[in-house]
């Protein structure tokens, strides 16, 4: 039976420049490229469907040219987006993202879609019923109008053995600390990167403060990615580290997103934890090798292509 996500948050479009970075005033450049694309957790959903996982997104999509875009390429990619929100006038979550292609790195212009706050539906609660995986980005718990939604969701959570999954990103550094106690206690996996452990661990840093989180909430998966190196799953009573895969980098946009997607589906399929992280590393490091990230999300066909490279020996079910 096929297992379903559902997202919480706003769809977003991102808008790709490649440029030289740092940018500074007066610095004026053309880009060779531009691409208009689905980000944040339209990434996540997208990779997820390429996988075979059936989705649906709660949040909100602006009455615009963007919002009109995301719903098409959502309805392509078979997103279930009936339970999400456009109300008269509002506007889409919009990032202007500068990318330097040829030394790395990144840099996101962003401005928070504009409306009414998202309450938690009928049309959501019926979506949450049925979801095996629940899905937030730390973008999205810091979002004011969403904070009706979110927690709608995490009542819902606490009551029904659904798994959270939560991905911590740059932002969640801006909640109060006793939101953030709320979240972990109600969390089942929790994706950070090792610049955002502080966010969560009441600023301490490094494997130390992870495992006073896992003591803290001894029920916590913990996957702390680490880029080219792989990742590090910890729980109470496992700490295993799964290389990544070496590939020519061209732009990181949308990697953790499409990992995320790439773990939560391995996991739902019954994979080994260290499968799991070995997995969700292909798809990072097919992820990386494209501009963007959007509808150009790995297929199922190019992370078996990058296992079967490194004779991994998996083989994967989508």
């Amino acid at each position: 039976m096929t297992k379903r996500l559902v997202t919480v948050g706003d769809l977003v479009v991102d808008l790709l420049l490649d440029v030289r970075l740092p940018v500074t005033a007066e610095d004026h450049q053309m880009s060779p490229t531009l691409l208009l694309e689905p980000g944040g957790a339209c990434s996540t959903i997208l990779a997820a469907r390429n996988l075979g996982l059936d989705v649906a997104a709660l949040g909100a999509v602006g009455a615009d040219f963007q919002g009109r875009m995301l719903l098409d390429i959502m309805g392509e990619a078979g997103v279930d987006t009936s339970a999400l929100l456009t109300s008269a006038g509002s506007t889409t979550t919009t990032v202007v993202a500068l990318a330097d292609q040829a030394g790395g790195g990144h840099v996101f212009l962003g401005n928070y879609g504009k409306g009414p706050d998202i309450a938690l539906t009928e049309a959501a609660h019926e979506q949450l019923q049925r979801a095996d995986t629940v899905f937030i980005s730390g973008y999205s718990l810091v979002e004011e109008r969403l904070c009706p939604l979110v927690d709608g969701v995490l009542e819902f959570v606490n009551d029904s053995p659904t798994a959270l999954y939560v991905d911590v990103g740059p932002f969640m550094s801006q909640l109060p600390r006793e939101r953030v106690e709320r979240v972990l206690g109600l969390t089942d996996v929790l994706l950070l990167t090792e610049d955002e452990i502080p966010f969560v661990s009441a600023g301490e840093t490094g494997i130390k403060a992870c495992r006073r989180l896992l003591e803290r909430y001894p029920s916590l998966l913990i996957v702390l990615k680490l880029g080219e190196s792989g990742c590090r799953i910890m729980t109470s009573e496992i700490d295993r580290h799964c290389p990544g895969f070496p590939v020519a980098v061209v732009d990181t946009i949308g990697a953790g997103d499409a990992y995320a997607a790439a773990f939560i589906w391995s996991r739902a399929q019954g994979y080994a934890l260290a499968d799991c992280g070995t997995i969700a590393n292909a798809m990072g490091a097919a992820s990386v090798t494209k501009a963007g990230a959007g509808r150009g999300a790995p297929t199922c066909s190019e992370i078996q292509a990058l296992l079967d490279k490194h004779q991994t020996g998996l083989q994967l079910s989508c």
